[in-house]
């Protein structure tokens, strides 16, 4: 038995303002268990600012910008271009979903209720496996950053695992926090991660007023670059893709909570902030926010905030680990997983899914950063892994906003008006926002399997591996979602008895 007692009651389909909730629930399956269930065991101490800020640490990922900054101009635009066809379509499909049914895994819930519980599974396991690494890219930043505090730092694997390891014990003594206590600690770091980047802007600006300013050389019509070196412009697809964790957390937003608001103010505040890391990358081409401080007020100001970034990619780091575990407990809810992972500890956390998460980000972020770097291609064999994996995990992830404007479409023809922020949505416009999410997003996986991210490999050979990679990945998903519909509904009759506490629905 999870030995929690229900907290609220059980909750309902939510379609919008207008007309009555069960004119999409007629044409979808009734909700899994792991729907109920979470609404009533897990705390919901999510607000609006809560909800603003835990989408910004999930999206905001500079690194790839202060990259493509130094490719060009045209690299700025595809920047520009990404936020309009995926951050915002994407913002637009999870302020819906969330609206609609705030339960912890929304996104595999919807689909299981859509598509039926085979393809519910599918798009769990294709939107936890690009999680995972997400909470590994953050682990590679935090590394990264450290390195740039002091020439030499962390050159030895054995430096690196023993940096990884401290950050996985203070990941899991996070992780068994009470909520309202973790999400205290995201806020108060993504909005030092805010000031930061805003007062780097403003460093910027006084640079460029007390001299005289001239383009970077990368910005020069006379400047080439080598083709096999030049960045491509499928790298700006890296700066928008967080945007599935909120959902996996919708459960835990407080009652009434409309999340359109929120999350379309975070939206705002995420391509602000890469507009003032693109002028840092632009005043400093060698560095970002942290020389433009530097530079402006002494070496002080920019160890400051190299030190407050590495506490942003810790923080990025839980919220995609809490995320990632939310996913494997409503998995384990609904028999999909063992459903020892289902259980809460006493601050009614799922201890075991996320201690099962951070374990295995731990081993992934050891065989990319501490295994592979020893091997006698050293960092180059390292850096193809991590571009290869990263590629492919974008691809998944792409796969999957797919489903949500799918969902989106299919809801939009079906109920006239949705809730979005507390007001009503146009059907036609959810309809071109999935139309537009969709286009962006086709060229976008397009674009990434046909251009190497890395000059260690040829366009044909890049193509023919992440293509491979990405095959694989799906094949796995779908292999292994056969199995578990499998277990589920058998173990289906046996879970309620076990939630209520009667009996094991492993026995026998």
């Amino acid at each position: 038995m999870i030995g929690q007692q229900p907290n609220g009651r059980d909750a309902t389909v939510q379609t919008g303002t207008g007309g009555p909730p069960d004119r999409v629930s007629r044409a979808i399956c009734p909700p899994a268990l792991s729907h109920y269930y979470t609404r009533r065991a897990l705390p919901r101490p999510i607000g609006s600012l809560d909800l603003c800020l835990l989408y910004f640490t999930a999206l905001f990922t500079p690194g790839p910008l202060l990259q493509l900054t130094r490719e060009g101009p045209s690299t700025l635009l595809a920047a520009v271009l990404g936020a309009v066809t995926l951050l915002l379509p994407m913002t637009l499909a999870t302020s819906q979903l969330m609206a609609l049914t705030p339960s912890e895994g929304a996104l595999y819930a919807w689909t299981a209720r859509l598509l039926g519980p085979y393809w519910g599974t599918v798009v769990g396991i294709s939107d936890w496996l690009p999680g995972l690494l997400a909470s590994v890219s953050a682990l590679a930043s935090l590394v990264t950053t450290l390195q740039s505090l002091k020439a030499g730092w962390l050159a030895e694997p054995w430096q690196r695992g023993l940096v990884i390891m401290i950050v996985l014990a203070l990941l899991l003594l996070l992780g068994r926090q009470r909520q309202r206590t973790v999400q205290r600690i995201v806020n108060t770091f993504s909005a030092l991660t805010l000031a930061i980047v805003i007062l780097s802007g403003i460093c910027s600006l006084v640079l460029l007023q007390q001299r005289a300013w001239r383009l970077p050389p990368f910005w020069r019509p006379d400047w080439t670059v080598a083709g096999s070196s030049r960045s491509p412009d499928s790298l700006v697809a890296l700066l928008y893709l967080g945007y599935s964790a909120p959902l996996s957390m919708a459960g835990e937003l407080r009652p009434g909570l409309a999340p359109g608001r929120p999350l379309l103010g975070s939206a705002s505040l995420i391509c602000s902030s890469y507009l003032l890391v693109a002028l840092s990358a632009l005043v400093t081409p060698n560095g970002g926010p942290a020389l433009a401080l530097e530079m402006a007020l002494g070496h002080t100001a920019g160890s400051m905030a190299l030190v407050g970034l590495l506490a942003f990619y810790l923080c990025a780091a839980l919220v995609h680990t809490s995320a990632g575990a939310r996913l494997l407990f409503v998995a384990s809810l609904d028999g999909l997983l063992p459903t020892g992972l289902a259980l809460l500890n006493r601050e009614r956390i799922p201890w075991r899914a996320f201690v099962t998460q951070t374990v295995l980000t731990g081993v992934l972020a050891a065989v990319l950063l501490v295994a592979l770097p020893p091997v006698p291609s050293e960092a180059a064999f390292s850096s193809v892994a991590m571009a290869l994996l990263l590629a492919t995990m974008t691809l998944l992830r792409l796969f999957v906003a797919f489903f949500c404007f799918y969902m989106m479409t299919l809801l939009s023809y079906q109920q006239p008006s949705l809730a979005l922020g507390g007001r009503t949505t146009a059907s036609w416009l959810l309809r071109s926002g999935t139309m537009v999410g969709a286009t962006g997003s086709t060229l976008a996986m397009l674009d990434i399997l046909a251009h190497s991210w890395t000059p260690m490999l040829s366009n044909s050979n890049w193509t023919l591996l992440v293509g491979s990679l990405l095959m694989l990945c799906m094949s796995a998903a779908t292999l292994a979602a056969l199995p578990a519909t499998t277990r589920a509904s058998r173990l289906g009759p046996r879970l309620l008895q076990w939630l209520q506490g009667e009996g094991d629905p492993d026995a026998g």
